[in-house]
């Protein structure tokens, strides 16, 4: 057995986009790895036969996504293999090719060409597909042109003066995608036979989740409009490409959609009007009856119906959400863990899979019940679910278990203001009674997520290091209800009471946890929380804060959650309190730190701006304490999860190299 290192990470394997072939018998899905030379994820499509139990790779070319089954015996995949119409991108052109792949044998012949940029598709039957792409409200497409006309607009948009950017309306800039205004993900038909292409979803909006049945689609869209503001809430539409009816069944001004779909022709959806406790409130199960517009509400749920679980060792997504003739199916977060659950028609609930972990994607195949998973403290895997007896499928990364050293977290239960609360510890690797070991505080973000019982790359390297590592779930975290998750006008209040009391906990609990080697970090929501914790007390002997947030203030007008998730943090806005505003921003206490702290941050962190970082550096440097601030440069919110290969090595370096020079001389 050897120690995990930093660098290891290039060599996990991740599953995600499981769909089932129509008949059942097969699933496909990607499996992606870091491919440290080119900076990048290489991709592949591999397959489980049902009927064989056997896994096999489908493809070798590195660049597949967007796998889906044209029929039972048939693959279609997107990637470029062309070299002509490479160049053509390269020019200005916008296409997506998708090559198929079938059972009968032979190499993967090209399909058919898109002239947008796909991201998503499904058949509808007749030669025909629904697909979400990218469009411009500003822009004259060239692909709206054929020959002359093309050029003229290819030539039109590469004069164009692009040294400055335009915006009339809010957010006009989105985390991973850069700037949007204007810019929309928009649903269309294609037909390929006719090859004619036509939009579906109107210009004003963002097509945030859809589902395709036969020739239905049901999707939901958040509205962009000038003359009000962008909301978190969302419209409920239904699409019938047979008769090119497309009629609109929940408005955009109540619901904040969380998935929608169809159980057999029955369209449902989830959501939370956020009436009780705001934008993050746990979603509710609706149908629609089409005959008389109304939704029905036929399931009350206060538990999460989400995966929250955090980890940086997951890449890529997949459904969460599917649907039978009887039940409609979701992953839901309870405590530390996401498990499969079922709902049915009287609202009764049942919980399906009871090994803890994560679930990241389903596939329902009749009597059995395909799913990614990560369990045991291992890295994602390929699992079956029959007749209530969960069984892994896969070996992509028992190396990890085989070869690596490794420490099993271990519950730590507490209490604080009567509330019981959950945390987690891992011992370092070589840890032996009676010896002294300086420890990690780490925090999660959110602030509605949860850490569990899941494989955590970081922590995993902390502790093969020499560290105890303990983390834990305050209130505000998911996994409970929604008074739980409910701080609302209590940043830094009772989540941080929370966090200390777990720290007091587990230096009670672990004698070999040193209290004069105290580190604490975290990132986003726990960012935010580690700029709190270094203004509010100097029992830590140094910081490290990724990605958060210096001052609510500030926030408001620059994230591209826009305006909204502090006004619905506060239940109030800047002019009407901003005492309360500056009252619950770290920035404040800066004055009061003693704490030398790491200030990571991401150039094209939109979600929580390089400001912000940079406010609270400026700040610590201003009193003289020391500190450090690193901007990873083409980066956004998602770097230590999604970002550059060597940017996700360069990072954990950093952390773990400040970590090292305050807690180990």
């Amino acid at each position: 057995m050897r120690r995990l290192t930093i660098e290891d990470l290039l060599n996990y394997k991740y599953l995600s986009a499981l769909v089932a072939s129509p008949d059942k018998k097969k699933c496909a899905f990607i499996v992606s790895q870091c491919n440290e030379k080119k900076n990048c994820y290489d991709s592949s499509v591999y397959v489980f036969d049902r009927q064989t139990r056997r896994t096999s790779r489908y493809t070798t070319g590195g660049a597949e996504k967007n796998v889906l089954w044209l029929d039972n015996t048939t693959l279609l995949f997107q990637t470029m293999r062309n070299e002509e119409l490479a160049k053509k991108i390269e020019a200005g052109e916008s296409w997506s090719v998708f090559y198929a792949l079938s059972f009968a044998g032979g190499e993967a012949q090209e399909y058919m060409r898109i002239p947008r940029i796909v991201t998503w598709l499904r058949p509808l039957g007749c030669d025909r597909f629904a697909l979400l792409a990218d469009f411009n409200l500003y822009e004259d497409d060239p692909m709206d042109h054929d020959g002359e006309e093309r050029e003229k607009a290819l030539k039109a948009r590469a004069e164009r003066d692009v040294s400055y950017i335009v915006a009339d309306e809010m957010p006009f800039r989105k985390d991973g995608r850069g700037i949007t205004s204007g810019r929309r993900s928009r649903l269309y038909v294609f037909d390929r036979t006719t090859q004619k292409l036509w939009p579906v979803s109107g210009p004003e909006q963002q097509v945030e989740f859809v589902r395709a049945e036969g020739s239905r689609i049901i999707y939901s869209a958040k509205r962009f409009t000038k003359d009000k503001p962008y909301i978190f809430l969302s419209n409920i539409a239904i699409y019938d490409a047979d008769t090119g009816l497309n009629r609109e069944y929940v408005d955009d001004m109540r619901y904040r959609v969380h998935s929608c779909g169809f159980q057999g022709t029955k369209p449902f959806f989830l959501g939370s009007d956020g009436l009780r406790y705001g934008y993050q409130e746990n979603s509710y199960f609706y149908w629609i009856d089409e005959i008389t517009s109304k939704v029905i509400l036929f399931a009350r749920n206060e538990l999460s119906a989400s995966n929250s679980v955090g980890t940086d060792s997951r890449y890529g997504s997949g459904d969460t959400v599917a649907a039978d003739q009887d039940f409609v199916y979701y992953v839901g977060t309870e405590g530390g863990d996401a498990y499969l659950k079922r709902v049915d028609a009287k609202g009764r609930f049942e919980t399906l899979t009871g090994e803890g972990g994560s679930i990241d994607s389903i596939a329902l195949c009749g009597n059995e019940i395909i799913f990614v998973g990560m369990q045991h403290d291992r890295l994602p895997e390929l699992y079956s679910l029959k007749d209530g007896v969960e069984k892994k499928l896969t070996d992509f990364n028992d190396w990890v278990q085989s070869e690596i050293t490794l420490s099993r977290h271990e519950f730590v239960d507490f209490s604080n203001d009567g509330i019981r609360l959950q945390g987690f510890l891992i011992k370092p690797v070589d840890w032996r009674p009676g010896e002294s070991y300086p420890g990690i505080l780490y925090i999660h973000g959110g602030h509605k997520l949860t850490f569990g019982s899941v494989f955590y790359h970081e922590m995993q390297v902390w502790a093969n290091q020499g560290y105890y590592v303990f983390y834990c779930n305050p209130r505000g975290s998911d996994g409970r209800d929604n008074v739980f998750a409910n701080i609302i006008g209590k940043y830094g209040v009772d989540d941080y009471s929370d966090i200390m009391k777990f720290t007091d906990v587990c230096l009670e609990k672990y004698p070999g946890l040193d209290s004069h080697r105290l580190g604490v970090g975290g990132g986003s929501y726990g960012g935010y929380i580690t700029n709190w914790i270094i203004g509010h007390t100097d029992r830590f002997k140094c910081a490290v804060s990724q990605r958060g947030i210096a001052s609510f203030i500030s926030m408001f007008g620059t994230s591209d959650t826009s305006y909204q998730f502090p006004l619905w943090q506060f239940d109030t806005d800047l002019w009407m309190d901003i005492d309360r505003y500056w009252e619950h921003s770290p920035l404040k206490y800066a004055d009061c730190c003693k704490t030398p702290t790491l200030f990571l941050h991401s150039e094209n962190d939109y979600r929580c701006p390089v400001s912000e970082g940079i406010q609270m550096f400026y700040a610590l440097k201003y009193h003289g304490i020391e500190s450090r601030l690193c901007i990873f440069k083409n980066e956004g919110h998602e770097l230590s999860r999604a970002g550059k290969p060597r940017n996700r090595i360069n990072r954990l370096k950093l952390i773990t190299d400040w970590f090292n020079s305050h807690l180990k001389q």
